[in-house]
Parts: C-alpha cells; sequence; structure tokens
C-alpha cells in the first residue's frame, strides 16, 4: 500500500496588508498539494532500513537551502516603517537627476569649466553606483540598521555641504560623498523590506518603494528646474535636511530588525570577495566614465572607447571571479548559472537604460519643439510620472495577490516598447499635444509594470541567505543602467543634432547644442520660414534615433525573459513526507512551476512523472 501525502491545513493569508506576525505565521503554513512549491526547503523520505525502523532525512540543495533556519519575521508597523523607507528612497533617487535642470545656473555662479559641468552629475551616479554592491555582503555582516543609519547620516550632512558650495572643486567632492550614503539607501531599503515582509506579499510593498523611486526619478529635473527658478539651486540640496531628518527619526523608533550574527575580524577577511569588490568597481567606474565621456566629446574620441573597452575587460574578470571564487562573491554565482535570474538581470539593465534617460530626453524635447520653460515642460510630463508610480503599485498588488509574476513584466516590456515605438513614428515637430501626452501615458504604462517585478522573480529564486547579495545586485544592474543609458542616450543626441543641423543651409556649421532653457528658447526665436521649419523637424529628428534604440532595449528584454521558468513566492519551513516511487535520491528544493500550474496528485508515481517533467 503505498502512502499517501498529507494535506496540510491551508493557512495562506489573503491581506496583502496583514501585520508581520500574521504573514509570518501564515507563509509557515503550506497549501494543500503544494510539494512542487519552490518554498520547500526540507524533503523527508521515510525508507525501511533492514528492519532497523530508521528514517533519513535528506536535505534539497536549491532554492530555498537554509530556509528552515530563518527566524520569525519581527513585529513593525508597516504604516509607519514603509513610508520611512520609501521617503529616504525618493530623496536618495531625486538626487540622480535633481540637477540636471540646475547645472547651467550652478555652472555660471561656481564659474565651472566644461568638465566640472558634467562631474557635478557623474560624481553622484559613480560613486552611489560604486557603493551598491556592497550593500548585501556588509549588511550581512553589521546588520542593516547601522548601516543605513549611517547612510542616511552621511547623505544629510554632504547634502548640506552640497548647498553651502563656494567652488566647483567643494561641490563635485560633496556630491561624491553624498553619492556614496544615496546608494547605500536606494540597496539597503530594498533589502530591509525583503527582511520584514514575507515574499508572497512582498509585492504590494516593494511596489510601493518602487513607485517613489520612479516618481523621484522623472520629478527631478523638473523639482530642479521649480527650485533654481524660483528660489535657488542650493534648495535642490538642503530640501534633504528635514526630510531626512524626519525619515531617520520615525527609523529609529519604529524600525524592528531580527539581530544579524557578527563575524570576528578573521572570519571577514576568510570569506569576503574583496577581489571581486575590486573589480566590480573598477568596471563600474571605467564604464560610467567612458560613457559620459562619450556623451561629452562623442564616441569618436579615441580615449572614450579605451576607456569603455577596458571596463569591460575588467567586468568580465569580475564575472569569472563570481563564478569560481571560494569566498562569498559579491554577486552570487547562481545568478549566472541560472537562466532566469541572469536573464531578469539583463532585462532590468536594460530597462533602466532606456527608461532614466527619457526623464532627461522629454523636458529638452518639449523646450525645444514647443518653446516651453523648464517648468512647463516638466508640468507636461507629470502624467507620465503619475502612470509610471501608479502602474508600479497596481503590479505589485497584482503580484501579491494573484502571484502573476514574469507576465506583468513580460506585458511591461511589451507596452514600453510599442510606446518608444510610436515615439519614434509619430514625436515629430508637428505633432499636437494630445498625440504626445498619449504615447506618454501608453509608454508609462509598460514602464511601472515591469519596474519592480525582476526584483520578485530574482528574490524567488535566490536562497533566503543570498537574499541581501540578490536584492543588491538587482540594484547595482539597475543603476548602471541608468548611468550608462543617459550617457549613451546623450552621446547620441548630440551626435544626431550637430550632424543634421550642418546640413541646413544659413543655419552655421559650429552650433552648439542646447544645454539650458535660453540655448532652447533661440530655436524658437528663429524668424518664421523654411530655415525654421528645417531647424525644428532636424531638432525632433535628432530624438528618433534615441527612441527606437529605447525600442529594442525593451524588445530585448521581452525576449530573453520569455526563456525563464517561474519560481513560487510561497516560502515556509516543511515537515511533511514526500514520497516517490522508485527514487532514494532527493528532489532539489528549488522546483520551478507558475503558482497557477498543475498540481502533484498523492499519488507517488505521478508525483515523480510530473517533478522530472518540471525540471526538464
Amino acid at each position: 500500500m503505498s502512502p499517501s501525502i498529507p494535506q496540510p491545513f491551508r493557512g495562506e493569508s489573503k491581506d496583502p496588508f496583514a501585520t508581520p506576525s500574521e504573514l509570518s505565521r501564515s507563509e509557515k503554513q503550506i497549501p494543500e498539494n503544494d510539494s512542487q512549491d519552490a518554498g520547500m526547503d526540507t524533503i523527508e523520505k521515510s525508507t525501511q532500513d533492514k528492519g532497523k525502523g530508521k528514517q533519513d532525512k535528506v536535505r534539497g540543495k536549491g532554492l530555498t537551502e537554509g530556509d528552515n533556519d530563518m527566524p520569525d519575521l519581527p513585529e513593525n508597523n508597516l504604516k509607519l516603517v514603509m513610508p520611512s523607507l520609501a521617503l529616504v528612497m525618493f530623496l536618495a533617487a531625486l538626487d540622480q537627476t535633481i540637477v540636471a535642470t540646475a547645472l547651467p545656473t550652478i555652472a555660471e555662479q561656481l564659474n565651472a569649466s566644461p568638465s566640472e559641468y558634467s562631474w557635478v552629475g557623474t560624481s553622484y551616479m559613480l560613486a552611489s553606483t560604486l557603493q551598491t554592491p556592497i550593500n548585501g555582503r556588509v549588511s550581512d555582516i553589521v546588520g542593516r540598521k547601522p548601516l543605513l543609519y549611517a547612510a542616511i547620516l552621511i547623505f544629510t550632512v554632504f547634502s548640506a555641504l552640497c548647498g553651502a558650495a563656494k567652488t566647483s572643486t567643494w561641490l563635485i567632492v560633496a556630491r561624491a560623498f553624498q553619492g556614496l550614503g544615496g546608494g547605500c539607501i536606494i540597496g539597503l531599503t530594498s533589502i530591509i523590506a525583503s527582511d520584514i515582509v514575507p515574499l508572497e506579499k512582498r509585492g504590494a510593498y516593494q511596489g510601493f518603494l518602487g513607485a517613489s523611486w520612479g516618481v523621484a526619478s522623472v520629478l527631478g529635473p523638473i523639482l530642479g528646474g521649480v527650485l533654481t527658478s524660483k528660489a535657488s539651486w542650493r534648495w535642490c540640496f538642503y530640501i534633504n535636511l528635514p526630510t531626512c531628518g524626519v525619515a531617520l527619526l520615525f527609523l529609529v523608533f519604529t524600525l524592528k530588525l531580527n539581530p544579524t550574527r557578527k563575524l570576528t575580524l578573521a572570519e571577514f577577511r576568510a570569506s569576503f570577495d574583496f577581489l571581486g569588490l575590486l573589480l566590480l568597481m573598477m568596471s563600474s567606474a571605467l564604464l560610467i566614465v567612458g560613457f559620459s565621456r562619450a556623451a561629452d566629446f562623442g564616441f569618436d574620441a579615441p580615449s572614450s572607447y579605451a576607456i569603455i573597452i577596458a571596463g569591460g575587460v575588467i567586468l568580465i574578470l569580475a564575472v569569472l571571479n563570481f563564478l569560481f571564487t571560494q569566498r562569498n562573491a559579491i554577486i552570487p554565482a547562481r545568478m549566472f548559472k541560472n537562466r532566469t535570474t541572469l536573464f531578469f538581470l539583463i532585462g532590468s539593465l536594460l530597462h533602466a537604460s532606456a527608461f532614466l534617460p527619457s526623464n532627461y530626453l522629454l523636458p529638452q524635447m518639449f523646450q525645444g519643439l514647443r518653446g516651453d520653460s523648464p517648468i512647463q515642460s516638466g508640468v507636461h510630463i507629470l502624467p507620465y510620472s503619475i502612470v509610471v508610480a501608479w502602474m508600479t503599485v497596481v503590479t505589485g498588488q497584482i503580484n501579491s495577490r494573484l502571484r502573476i509574476i514574469r507576465p506583468t513584466a513580460w506585458v511591461g516590456y511589451a507596452f514600453a516598447a510599442l510606446g518608444y515605438g510610436l515615439f519614434y513614428k509619430f514625436y515629430t515637430s508637428t505633432a499636437s499635444y494630445a498625440t504626445q501626452e498619449g504615447l506618454l501615458v501608453l509608454a508609462a504604462v509598460g514602464i511601472g509594470s515591469s519596474l519592480q517585478s525582476p526584483m520578485l522573480i530574482l528574490q524567488a529564486a535566490m536562497p533566503l541567505k543570498e537574499m541581501a547579495a540578490a536584492t543588491s545586485a538587482w540594484s547595482l544592474t539597475r543603476m548602471m543602467g541608468g548611468s550608462i543609458g543617459l550617457a549613451v542616450f546623450t552621446a547620441i543626441l548630440n551626435t544626431e543634432m550637430r550632424s543634421k543641423f550642418k546640413k541646413i543651409d544659413g543655419y552655421g556649421t559650429e552650433f552648439t547644442v542646447p544645454e539650458s532653457a535660453s540655448g532652447y528658447s533661440a530655436l524658437q526665436e528663429l524668424p518664421d520660414g523654411s530655415m525654421k521649419e528645417q531647424v525644428m523637424a532636424a531638432f525632433a529628428d535628432s530624438f528618433r534615433l534615441c527612441w527606437i534604440i529605447g525600442c529594442a532595449f525593451f524588445l530585448v528584454a521581452l525576449a530573453l525573459t520569455l526563456w525563464t521558468r517561474s519560481y513560487s513566492t510561497r516560502r515556509g519551513q516543511v515537515t511533511q513526507v514526500v514520497p516517490i516511487a522508485g527514487d532514494e535520491t532527493a528532489l532539489p528544493a528549488d522546483v520551478d512551476v507558475e503558482a497557477q500550474g498543475d498540481k502533484v496528485t498523492s499519488s507517488p508515481g505521478l508525483a515523480t512523472r510530473s517533478l522530472t517533467k518540471l525540471e526538464k
């Protein structure tokens, strides 16, 4: 008589906003007939040991290896903790783009040279990107809270120093240290959210954090323009002081996390991947600097090619180190060996490479084509910002309530590609305002839908012990993608403008790409006639290559991620016996199925065939 699989109590909580203690209790109840769930961390088989009656316990080495050691989730008031985390993430992300519209004024008042002009923005992006990889491993060692509080303090102090800057060198150095704090904040907020919310309910909260990041990315140039024109560029930095202070106070008194096992100095030196960190930081720095130089001087500059190639070679060495090191790799090797994690990492990189540059390109386009002021151009892209944020929240609810994750990313990539493709076709010098706004909304639906879902997929596909490192890797790819994408798109736009304007008779060949509102207003002040029409058409056409490349990025992300597997978001501690007829080896714990897929029946033979099929 073949044994039957026990049917555990179905204790799933249907409320994604339940308290952490309720969520922690509910996630430990395994849904009936759910032996194929990726939340299985221990598979036990009963075997007769030649009359001795011994019972062997075989631990599955896979997705949830070590999950049975996970303590209960700490009790937190998520209504206070999550808004505080979202606020500091918003401010850190805001400072990536807020100086975009303020740079001309800053450069004029501080007498910045052209190279110093670009480094005001690049220094923040570079420092935050270089810091991101260490968030996971270091926070595992010293604890999340000490690192987060230190990051907020560093970010706040150097925001004040940025606002008080008297020279461009002072500002660049302060921006770099501000970026160290900002990069740490962006990475740790997602990691902490993963610590206090179970995976199956995490989508709703990560959607909230993702919305704050998306809104900050879009609103940065707008807010920078408003503060510069109505107050002073220094308030682009001073605005962080009171808001960070309030958020820090709330977090100090409300955030509760499980204690971290402290490593001795000897253990730290023996386990930390110093070589991988060095290679990753060197490659990130060279790639960002190389592409930034290409944006300033064009891809024809030999130095740009040399720096980019060097960065690419070192990045390959870093990946090889992660694959073969015996230490705790900065980016876990599994993320490169598993096609699901690898392809969604690449998808996130491409998503950020197309999305972040649009926050700079769209205001420029509106200022040039419509003669908008910086504030007016910001108002015109408000629908874009609102829809991105709204769709991020909606997608998070879908992820949590329906456990549909990969399809939301696919739909997002498809809509974003469609939106950018229509930008290429219809964003002309004669396009109506309604057309422009409608296409913005279409693209925003796709961008918001695919903004946070990949992170949940990565977390579902990784063991809990690698959760922080995996989340840091996702943050790193997004920040690198945004930095490199912005430089690439800026270089393309500048090259296209110079090329097209040179072909207009009577307009001149020594054209300088507009970098301020006065430069764009000069286009509108041209006398009416055929030359102005040619100039405006050339200006609009210069953006088309950017849009079609962005469309291609989203299509590649969609094509790659279609070849991935689904991992369940349900995790718990399993003590049930799973008999497998004719098989004495443990099943891997990382069985990958759609959450809505076929259930494994209680028949041992059927269970064997079903699970074997799933592993192919």
